[in-house]
């Protein structure tokens, strides 16, 4: 520590009475000839307080050798027989001791017992001691005043000492409350402690409330909770400090007065409501506070427990326990923050009851790690394709290589993330300040779920909204210099020009030849994809001929096989187009090139059949003589095209043919008189369609499987000069994708928690017909870094058409254990579209149901129909980068983004109106769906600085046709945080009819003592939004913090 050396010399000159003094051996260095050793030396002790000083000699004017310090020290008796009556000082944290001996046992115990007293904290220990007797003697804590006015509290810093669901709540109202020195009214705060006699002897700090300015009779928004789910003691005593406050940021405030009551005095009050007189440290009134509170349960009856006071007064009320509020939180979501407000509306006899929750999900590291498992089997059927190509010639064979390489690679580095990952057991968060960390880059930032309960009298059951939150969907550990996602697959796609201009050297067709180049990938992945269902269907369709066969249902034979017939015909055509012929003669040119057979062996492709099947029945197909099987790829691809359609009409004639002879036989026995044999027939039926059924299998196995083993040799060659670049591409947008996916998870199983959403029958045939909507509200700025992010989202969001959702039944054993979790699982069908990928399959996550919301939903729900997700992702900046943007001239991405999100979500919206009629104004007027939607056109239209109207109407529109909402910025932190509690605010003024003279209130109050700034404490370790005064000036006027939130904070 530092000290004045002569300040100290001077105290201890001046100072004529020492608590003790006299003359101690003390263990120091001495000086030796070759070395410092330590010995025994005579010394002068003076002690005063907690200084003990020690000098030369016994004069008055001699200086000090030094000074002790006696806090955070014990003495003890020194057992070892270095010197006589010993004794030494062991300081906390210090592996060195303080050495002493007296000249006589007596002499020591003294210095010991002095030395023992002496410290602060044994003052305090003993001060202690003596409230808790003179508390029990009168009841009255001689202590109960705080420190004088104009003290420094950091109250921000406190940490609410109230449970998720409380049993009872109050809310607090002042009134006559002085002006501060200037003559204005104060800046008030209320504090609340609490103690519980005689368990407690001292003042535990509870809760406080939020800070309303100017107003000498405020009325506080934020509630106060007490109690947990084992009850409430009603003996608790409450004492509330009331605080004007003079300077916000450094927490200088000045205490107004105080009041004490127990809780048992307000439920004592028929009305639940107490007034109490506020007294300042000298005991004069100053001021009036009013304490009105309610029961979380509706069992409870108030007369029973009024009841409880009688007899003597001096008898402790017994403890109460009072049900709690029931939210499920719980099933999915960790470390679970509440905080409820109380808010007037426009009818002054009815008030709107608030709780805000903050909650983590719990899949937060799961759903990336399931993730990563997928994409490693997607890598190794990437390799497993590269060795079926075969010996390719040396250019082709380079590029087979190194493709290969890279997915080796990445095998590598996606079980190493698996393996650090699973070593985060219980782990559900990943603070914003950890965003660099790269072995957690698949996980995505600060995600939470916030839900917000709204309910128009305590006690009611309310209504939910939920919204989730998190940092932007990027790879922050990844290289950005080059752009994000969205500029990194625009340069691979002109990458295939540069190909086409050189071989064209400039040509006027080059620029047409580019074109076709471009969309090379996107055809075939298409042609891969229409494959791929027509070949699921007709597989399905062989599945229902069995069972039609063993029934012998003739007429619904035929029809099938009508049906079957289409389906065989379109794969043979799709099998004939052009890019489908193109990738075939490449491969086999190139394999005639090599100088090898054109393909792999039998064995090789049998293989790829039996990965792309699922079924057992696919791994016992039953041949026809002829010999192509052994060698399939030896033939020409129009041959197996040709196979696919003699193996249908082989079948199609055996049916015909049995048919014909069923026919036959049946009227033959009918002019005999004779029953007719329907067990003769099914059987005869059943064994004749075995074979061809088995035949026809086969061949759409080897049809699919070449068809993907050219596809993936035309995508390969395609990136034959940036392999490398796309590797890099890939990587980058399977972490944003984790990130995607994950928030994707999150936010479904909060819906699924909402029993009034998911029961609703509405909404199940809204997920059948339309699909869900999940709209994300970017807060990112076109400049910079923050580009990057936004190239990055745009794709994330993007491939989320790539996610289908399936409901499952949680069994009881799940529902037992609570082990419930969603699951990730690969498709059949690869990505297409604008940036279409081979080499990655769609996802299907399995989210489970409780069994008796399950029961309610839609049969073909039960049945595992899949639940397409249509995401929309709409972007305005507003920090002070976004005003650099503008000012650049740099907002043509957002503009687009807005532009193509629009045209998306209005398609979404004209499917929503063929099924259900406007659900806000059915008549179409200016509160009609159609109406909102005209104005957000409007918005996204129109070229306005910061246009965050296009925010807000899409986030109404969205909620408006039971959309799903998530919100981000960089952190998921400060800007998020300005926008979810403004969407509160919002929902409350426009659902819940708040009153307007206290919207800005509100607001403020949210921000001020709400979850989220809990959210930037687990973030950063500080209660402070990262916002500089003049990032502030910068900002739009509802997206403000309010004063003394906010400061430079390195999140």
């Amino acid at each position: 520590m530092r000290f004045n050396s002569k300040e100290l010399a001077v105290m201890l000159q001046q100072t004529s009475k020492f608590d003790k003094e006299g003359y101690l051996l003390m263990k120091d260095k001495q000086d030796g000839f070759f070395k410092k050793s330590e010995v025994y030396i005579n010394r002068y002790v003076k002690l005063k307080g907690n200084l003990l000083f020690y000098l030369k000699q016994k004069d008055v004017k001699s200086e000090p050798l030094g000074v002790i310090i006696l806090e955070r020290c014990v003495v003890d008796l020194a057992l070892d027989d270095e010197v006589e009556n010993g004794f030494h000082l062991v300081f906390e944290g210090e592996d060195q001791s303080i050495r002493f001996a007296a000249s006589s046992e007596s002499v020591r115990d003294s210095w010991i017992q002095a030395l023992h007293v002496s410290s602060h904290e044994c003052l305090k220990m003993q001060l202690q001691s003596l409230r808790e007797q003179v508390h029990t003697k009168t009841g009255v804590d001689p202590m109960h005043l705080p420190v004088q006015p104009n003290s420094s509290v950091d109250f921000e810093s406190h940490s609410d000492n109230a449970s998720q669901d409380p049993v009872l709540e109050i809310c607090l109202a002042c009134s006559n409350l002085p002006n501060d020195s200037s003559d204005l009214p104060p800046n008030v705060l209320v504090v609340l402690h609490t103690m519980l006699p005689p368990q407690q002897q001292t003042w535990l700090h509870h809760n406080h409330t939020e800070i309303v300015e100017k107003s000498s009779s405020p009325q506080f928004l934020k509630t106060i909770g007490f109690g947990d789910k084992y009850g409430i003691d009603t003996s608790t005593r409450v004492r509330i400090t009331v605080h004007h406050v003079v300077e916000r940021m450094t927490g200088t405030m000045t205490q107004l007065g105080q009041a004490i009551f127990t809780l048992q005095d307000i439920l004592l009050k028929h009305d639940l409501t107490l007034q109490l007189k506020l007294r300042d440290y000298e005991t004069k009134e100053r001021g009036e506070v009013t304490v009105t509170a309610w029961i979380n349960d509706e069992r409870v009856s108030l007369e029973n427990l009024q009841a409880q006071q009688s007899g003597s007064y001096n008898k402790r009320p017994r403890t109460v326990s009072l049900g709690r509020h029931s939210h499920n939180l719980q099933a999915h979501f960790n470390d679970i923050i509440k905080r409820s407000f109380r808010f007037a509306t426009n009818n002054e006899k009815s008030m709107l009851q608030m709780s805000e929750y903050m909650a983590e999900s719990r899949w937060t590291f799961e759903i990336p790690v399931q993730l990563l498992r997928l994409w490693v089997n997607e890598e190794k059927r990437m390799i497993s394709l590269l060795q079926d190509l075969g010996e390719l010639p040396f250019d082709q064979g380079y590029v087979q290589k190194e493709t290969s390489d890279y997915s080796m690679s990445n095998v590598v580095l996606y079980n190493q993330h698996v393996a650090h990952l699973n070593e985060y057991e219980g782990v559900t968060f990943k603070r914003s300040t950890d965003r660099t960390k790269e072995d957690l880059e698949f996980i995505p930032i600060n995600l939470h779920v916030e839900r917000m309960l709204v309910s128009e009298n305590a006690g009611s059951k309310g209504k939910l909204y939920d919204v989730t939150t998190m940092g932007a969907f990027t790879a922050h550990c990844r290289d950005g210099k080059n752009g994000g996602l969205s500029r990194l697959l625009h340069q691979l796609q002109r990458g295939y020009y540069e190909d086409a201009g050189d071989e064209q050297e400039g040509s006027s067709a080059s620029m047409h030849q580019y074109q076709q180049q471009r969309t090379r990938i996107q055809k075939a992945c298409t042609a891969l994809n229409e494959v791929t269902e027509l070949r699921q269907q007709l597989k399905s369709g062989c599945e229902r001929l069995s069972q039609l066969a063993v029934s012998a249902d003739i007429g619904k034979v035929q029809s099938l096989l009508a049906n079957m017939k289409n389906k065989t015909n379109r794969l043979t055509t799709v099998c004939a187009e052009p890019i489908v012929l193109q990738a075939a003669e490449s491969y086999l040119a190139a394999k005639r090139n090599a100088d090898t057979s054109e393909g792999g062996d039998a064995s090789s492709l049998r293989n790829m059949a039996d990965m792309g099947s699922k079924s057992q029945t696919q791994q016992n197909w039953k041949w026809s003589g002829t010999n192509f099987v052994k060698s399939p790829t030896m033939e020409p691809w129009e041959v197996t095209r040709l196979n696919v359609e003699a193996a249908f009409v082989c079948l199609q004639s055996i049916v015909e043919e049995l048919t014909r002879q069923a026919s036959q036989q049946i009227t033959d026995q009918l002019l005999m008189d004779d029953v007719p044999d329907q067990n003769s027939a099914s059987m005869t039926l059943e064994e004749e369609l075995k074979p061809a059924l088995s035949k026809f299998q086969g061949c759409l196995e080897i049809i699919w499987a070449r068809l993907y083993l050219f596809l993936t040799f035309l995508t390969i060659m395609e990136n034959k000069n940036q392999v490398k670049a796309a590797h890099d591409a890939k990587i980058r947008r399977d972490i944003v994708n984790a990130h995607a996916i994950t928030t994707l998870v999150s936010t479904v199983a909060a819906s699924i928690l909402n029993q009034d959403l998911i029961s609703d029958p509405a909404f199940g045939r809204q997920l059948l017909s339309v699909g869900l909507l999940f709209q994300v509200e970017g807060l990112l700025s076109c400049y910079g870094s923050e580009q990057t992010m936004i190239e990055d989202t745009i794709i994330a969001v993007e491939d989320l058409n790539h996610v289908t959702l399936r409901l499952v039944a949680e069994t009881e054993e799940e529902k037992t254990n609570c082990s419930a979790a969603p699951k990730a699982n690969l498709g059949e069908f690869v990505i297409e579209g604008a940036h279409p990928d081979i080499n990655r399959h769609n996802i299907i996550i399995d989210m489970p149901v409780q069994a008796e919301v399950f029961a309610l939903l839609p049969r073909e729900l039960q049945e595992g129909r899949q639940i397409r997700v249509v995401p929309i992702l709409f972007n305005v900046g507003i920090s002070e980068k976004a005003t650099l943007a503008e000012k650049l001239g740099t907002t043509g991405l957002q503009d687009k983004l807005n532009v193509d999100s629009f045209a998306k979500i209005h398609e979404y919206y004209a499917q929503y109106c063929k099924h259900f009629e406007d659900p806000l104004d059915p008549s179409g007027g200016v509160n009609s769906l159609a109406h909102r939607m005209k104005i957000l056109q409007n918005n996204v239209m129109t070229r306005k600085s910061k246009n965050v109207e296009v925010l807000h109407v899409a986030s109404e529109v969205t909620r408006a046709m039971r959309g799903l909402r998530a919100i981000m910025c960089k952190s998921g932190k400060d800007r998020t945080s300005m926008a979810v509690t403004l969407e509160m605010v919002h929902i409350l003024q426009r659902n819940h009819n708040l009153a307007s003279h206290v919207f800005i209130q509100s607001l403020d109050c949210l921000r001020s003592v709400g979850c989220r700034r809990e959210n930037t404490l687990k973030n950063t370790g500080m209660k402070k939004y990262a916002f500089s005064t003049l990032q502030m000036l910068y900002i739009p006027k509802l997206y403000r913090a309010p004063s003394g939130t906010y400061g430079n904070v390195q999140t």
